[in-house]
């Protein structure tokens, strides 16, 4: 009976052993749920202008599914950490540490940039002395504050370690843990791969807004809006891509580039070259169903009948405007992308330290480089991105020197974009390659004017519309005016003028009168100060831009180049599901539709868009964008 007493009195303990731990081990997995929510709810509270009303609403009201999803991210991290490290103390006391300063980056970032942190940013980690150069007194201070914390923290810690009230995972609990854990945060670092189940989950409510990361991670959440800004592969690798293969399109494509350059006189251009992406710029007199009075872009209308000029194929619709200038830019076209891949200034390029570009291959030549986008620099993370690119300086809304608005309208106008242009011009020494990127035209169009032309003048009854028609023919003036400052410099230059897209002003109604493919076409030019050439460049896609400057210019090109010239002449213009055959000058909605020799060259496009986008960079090693000596 003693033995039997004692072996109960001894499973009793073991149990209430057993209980404790369990009470412990689920007091820790709490710990960590509420160390997980009070990071989750501070990187809200920093990324909003530590507005609390901002993050209690957007956690308990407006966005709540999307916050319980990355509550759930954030505890995966939480429990990946905990299975690393074994010790729970140590586990809150890093997250609330990584969470603190990331918070604190966020908010700095926020303050001076408006723009939230990236994936990429985490980069600048290498380089701490730089980074704490850029802080303020109050912040390193913050800063200060949170590492003594945690060193303090971990003192006590360490003190502690042997303590009773700290359940440890066993080493099989732990690696499952590990595992398993590992596994799902390497998914979710699949964000923007097709079909990714939690970027679907995110999608049931999530609204997506590409070219501003900012309202991006306000509309989403910090979480959401990091992980839309992970890197995405941009396509997938097509059949036959090797060394070998891009070695062998170089050395066709060269021999067709040194057939073009036997006939031309100049290695590069002596010219300024400028390119123009005038915001929402379009012909009204083109479209079905508005029957106007008088035409607002008559000057650029006289241009066009002068000089290389046509119909652009816009990739976008009322949006999308860095995909735009990413293809004029880069000679790279949005087509052969994955379908994931919406727009690649904030889904790959902003994560690239350099990239083939017109920028780059002027920039070698001698050319000073520089954008002006008269706006901040938040909108498709573009100071990430034009440096990739290789522009040599960058000025925006808060950097430009004429920032003059017009009326009521809320944005820089093309007019005070045009003075930056001539004062970068006659700044510089050197010859300039310079791309504008308008903002008077953008969205919003109502009360955007005081003054407009009456429905009886236009022939239009809507407001909106007239304050549309009124944005063109400030734009129209305004170029007038630059082309004359130009002449009377008298430096030799070329400017390549489109519209990125048609603005959806027009409505529903008006959209359904017509052609999908008119709605995608907007008026291009290329425009010499110094000798006058026209030619009908018909329909054509941004990409094709730099080859005829080239060709205006008499300048030779390189195997890049040659291909995309060649691509021309069987594919004057094409996008996804848009395809204008050159045989019959009619749209396709589809490759297979078009010629054998078609399809061939837009495979081999596609081999040096993959290598250049996602694979391996043969091309670049091999001078495929470089003239040849």
């Amino acid at each position: 009976m003693k033995i039997s007493k004692k072996n109960k009195m001894m499973n009793d303990k073991q149990e209430l052993q057993c209980r404790s731990r369990r009470h412990l081990l689920l007091l820790h997995c709490f710990s960590l749920l509420a160390t997980v929510v009070l990071v989750h709810l501070y990187l809200q509270w920093t990324q909003n202008g530590l507005d609390p009303g901002l993050v209690v609403n957007f956690a308990f009201a407006w966005h709540t599914e999307k916050f319980l999803i990355s509550t759930g991210v954030l505890l995966t991290l939480g429990l990946w950490l905990w299975a690393l490290l074994g010790n729970i103390r140590w586990t809150n006391a890093l997250l609330l540490l990584a969470g603190g300063i990331l918070g604190m980056a966020t908010y700095e970032k926020m303050l001076q940039r408006n723009e939230p942190v990236y994936p990429s940013d985490l980069k600048m980690l290498t380089e701490v002395p730089f980074l704490l150069e850029m802080l303020n007194a109050r912040t390193l201070a913050a800063l200060s504050l949170t590492l003594a914390l945690f060193l303090a923290f971990a003192f006590f810690s360490v003190r502690q370690q042997k303590s009773q009230k700290a359940v440890k995972l066993g080493w099989r609990a732990r690696v499952l843990l590990l595992v398993s854990t590992s596994v799902a945060l390497a998914y979710a670092g699949q964000f923007q791969q097709e079909g990714n189940l939690l970027k679907q989950a995110y999608d049931r409510t999530a609204y997506w807004i590409p070219y501003s990361q900012q309202m991006n991670y306000y509309n989403t959440g910090f979480v959401a809006g990091f992980l839309y800004n992970l890197s995405a592969a941009p396509m997938e690798m097509p059949d036959g891509y090797s060394e070998k293969k891009i070695d062998e399109l170089k050395a066709t494509y060269q021999r067709l580039a040194d057939e073009i350059n036997a006939e031309r006189t100049a290695a590069l251009p002596e010219t300024n070259v400028i390119y123009i992406m005038n915001e929402s710029f379009a012909d009204p007199l083109e479209l079905e169903g508005l029957d106007l009075l008088r035409d607002p872009i008559p000057f650029t209308r006289g241009v066009m009948e002068t000089s290389y000029s046509g119909e652009m194929l816009s990739q976008g619709y009322g949006g999308g405007t860095a995909n735009i200038e990413f293809e004029a830019l880069t000679g790279f076209s949005m087509e052969p992308f994955a379908a994931n891949i919406t727009t690649p200034y904030t889904q790959f390029l902003s994560s690239q330290e350099a990239f083939p570009s017109v920028v780059s291959r002027l920039e070698a030549a001698g050319f000073r480089t520089t954008a002006i986008h008269p706006y901040n620099t938040t909108m498709y993370k573009r100071r990430e991105n034009y440096q990739a690119l290789g522009f040599d300086t960058f000025l925006y809304e808060d950097t430009m020197a004429n920032t003059d608005k017009l009326d009521t309208n809320p944005y820089i106008s093309d007019a005070a974009a045009y003075a930056e242009i001539e004062a970068v011009l006659k700044a510089s020494a050197e010859k300039d390659f310079i791309h504008l990127v308008t903002m008077q035209n953008h969205t919003p169009y109502q009360n955007k004017y005081t003054i407009t032309p009456s429905a009886a003048e236009t022939g239009v009854a809507s407001q909106t519309i007239r304050n549309y028609l009124q944005d063109l023919q400030y734009s129209d003036q305004a170029l007038e005016r630059f082309f004359t400052d130009l002449k009377e410099w008298g430096e030799p230059t070329v400017v390549v003028f489109w519209g990125d897209h048609w603005p959806s002003v027009f409505g529903e109604d008006l959209y359904a009168l017509n052609t999908v493919q008119n709605m995608h076409e907007t008026p291009m030019f290329i425009y010499s100060n110094t000798a006058e050439a026209q030619k009908d460049l018909g329909i054509t896609s941004p990409v094709y831009f730099l080859p005829e400057v080239l060709e205006l210019s008499g300048s030779k090109v390189t195997a890049f180049e040659a291909l995309l010239m060649t691509l021309q002449e069987q594919v004057p213009a094409f996008e996804k599901a848009l395809y204008r055959n050159g045989d019959t000058g009619e749209y396709v909605s589809s490759r297979e539709e078009l010629s054998e020799q078609a399809r061939s060259l837009l495979a081999d496009y596609d081999l040096i868009q993959y290598d250049t986008t996602a694979g391996n960079r043969y091309a670049a090693a091999n001078g495929f964008f470089r003239l040849d000596d």
